[in-house]
């Protein structure tokens, strides 16, 4: 067995970040050895987030984000103290649009792409991915979700890109072909938040959507008229993906 010193094992697995097996397979030992001669000398245990590659959001990935989280994505807790983590689900017939997102996130990502199986009544099985728990996701989460639920601010908004925009509709937004209207389901959040969206849309874009009554009760919805979508779409037209680019037409 190679001659373990404390400088050795503090650099494999603190800066090349090797579990204390894979130590333990290079330098022919035991995992259970490793881990005692590290406690020993006082060499801090990594968590798990730490081993992660990427230790921020890219530029790509943080634009995403703000927008996915006006849509489709949500921002979870496995324990109140603990990191968050991103969730991602769509229906089995958006499989690729998953995969974008995934190619997106997946940096974050150690499980893959999952077929979610739904066993009550009436529910179709879904297809998604979930990042590993991480400080990135619980910055994000305590600016987002302050009440326990997704909460839209104008620091929000303020992150918003063309790409962000792109994201949230084609998670929510559809087109209505008698009449071209489109609209974004926003039934999740509050009317006042919605105004805010609405009226910061107009500032930052020249975009002015309507808030209409949804079909569900006291929720609301935007609406886009037709000179409103069109300045939307060739806002976000860029960044929307082929198998997406029905919501267009």
């Amino acid at each position: 067995m190679a001659k373990l010193t404390v400088e050795i094992v503090r650099r494999e697995y603190l800066v090349n970040k090797l579990t204390s097996y894979e130590i333990a397979a290079k330098y022919h030992c035991s995992a259970a050895w490793v881990n005692t001669f590290r406690k020993r000398h006082g060499i801090r245990t990594l968590k798990p987030w730490e081993r992660n590659e990427l230790q921020a959001l890219s530029q790509r990935q943080t634009e995403y984000v703000y927008g996915a989280l006006l849509g489709d994505d949500g921002l979870k807790k496995h324990h109140p103290t603990g990191n968050a983590y991103l969730s991602v689900s769509h229906s089995k017939s958006q499989a690729e649009y998953v995969k974008f997102k995934y190619e997106i996130m997946s940096g974050f990502v150690r499980s893959g792409i999952k077929v979610y199986h739904d066993k009550r009544p009436d529910r179709q099985d879904t297809v998604g991915f979930r990042t590993i728990c991480h400080p990135v996701f619980t910055k994000l989460y305590e600016e987002i979700y302050p009440l326990g639920r997704k909460t839209i601010c104008r620091e929000w908004l303020e992150r918003l890109t063309p790409f962000s925009l792109a994201i949230w509709y084609m998670d929510d937004g559809s087109l209505t072909q008698s009449n071209g209207q489109m609209r974004i389901s926003t039934e999740a959040f509050s009317y006042q938040e919605q105004r805010l969206l609405q009226a910061f849309l107009a500032e930052k874009w020249g975009i002015r959507p309507h808030i209409k009554p949804s079909q569900a009760a006291k929720k609301w919805v935007l609406y886009f008229d037709a000179i409103e979508r069109d300045k939307l779409f060739a806002l976000i037209s860029p960044y929307v993906i082929d198998c997406m680019r029905y919501k267009l037409r």
